[in-house]
């Protein structure tokens, strides 16, 4: 890092000791940071392990899902094991354990971290204002796959831009579309196998002004700043898909709000009580529609919804409608 100082300001400091400070200070700097594993991805490993000492799990769907009784679920041993009895052994009914695991090259994330600020008078002495950029390269992000996922296109949805589904038509409930994972796990003795790595990045760049009075005034104050920023990351299809789980892709961050303005005022009344405000103005954040629940059998909640074309909806007059009236009234 480095700090500059050059040229003389315009105006002496009036207090005791007073000096000619600087026209103006330059400031930079480059660091390489780096955080420490997640103690909830330690644990998960501790917890699945696939063996019989680990945490287990019923999967049952459709009409192997056992009919529930909350109230007698306040009694531990009341809770069902199996599925409903004339389906075990279907692939509907599964009690195969999770199994967590971490990739042998598995690093916490790093990331490498550029500044560089000027800061001084403006417009003829009348403002302090300072000019802020940073640049950040973010590395070994963590990301997840299922070693146990098969990835073989069983069939695909005509309607929804040809949507792979992995798993078979006889593993879905006719009535409720709810799937039976298993069938597209390529062993039956785990459900997810789920590898954690360390293979993503992502990018962000901010560039910030801030503004503030140069005459001192001891009865009101007042700053402000806008922020413009700019926030990209990778993103593996076992976090939100729509076709294949495994690929890699880019998008906008989920917390990338690009535009941020600030204010703050202060009034001193009669040197009694000092009132301030302070506000904030922002940017909305990035949504992508996702559907609740399981749509192409990759055994995840993960997957986006299909925006359909009102013009061209299959036919279909009541989604047709129904998304245009999604688009026209819904929030932007």
């Amino acid at each position: 890092g480095f700090s500059w100082q050059y040229g003389p300001a315009p105006q002496i400091g009036a207090f005791a000791g007073a000096f000619r400070g600087p026209r103006a200070v330059v400031r930079g700097g480059v660091g390489l940071f780096q955080n420490t594993p997640q103690g909830t991805l330690i644990g998960s490993a501790i917890d699945n392990t696939g063996l019989a000492s680990a945490i287990q799990q019923l999967a049952c769907v459709g009409a192997a899902t056992p009919t529930p009784d909350w109230n007698a679920y306040t009694d531990p041993s009341r809770i069902p094991t199996r599925c409903a009895d004339g389906t075990t052994g279907t692939v509907f009914s599964n009690s195969a354990p999770n199994v967590t695991l971490f990739a042998k090259d598995f690093i916490p994330s790093r990331s490498v971290r550029s500044n560089l600020s000027w800061s001084g008078a403006v417009l003829r002495n009348r403002f302090n204002a300072t000019f802020d950029a940073t640049y950040s390269l973010n590395t070994n992000q963590a990301s997840f796959i299922d070693r146990n996922f098969a990835g073989i296109t069983r069939f695909a949805l005509d309607n929804e831009a040809s949507r792979p589904v992995f798993v078979l038509p006889t593993s879905i409930v006719p009535v409720t579309g709810g799937i039976a994972a298993a069938d597209g796990r390529i062993t039956s003795q785990f459900q997810r196998v789920t590898e954690q790595r360390s293979d993503l990045a992502s990018r962000s760049a901010q560039l910030s002004v801030r503004l503030s009075p140069m005459t001192f005034s001891s009865n009101f104050t007042w700053n402000a700043s806008y922020t413009y920023s700019n926030v990209r990351e990778q993103f593996r299809g076992f976090t939100s898909t729509a076709g294949d789980p495994n690929a890699i892709g880019w998008s906008r961050s989920s917390f990338d709000s690009r535009h941020q303005f600030t204010y703050g005022f202060t009034y001193n009344a009669f040197d009694l009580v000092r009132l301030s405000w302070f506000g904030q103005v922002r940017a909305g954040t990035p949504f992508t529609p996702s559907i609740a629940g399981d749509v192409n059998g990759d055994g995840y909640s993960n997957d986006r919804a299909f925006v359909f074309d009102p013009a061209i909806s299959s036919g279909d007059m009541a989604v047709a409608s129904g998304m245009q009236s999604l688009l026209s009234a819904g929030s932007r």
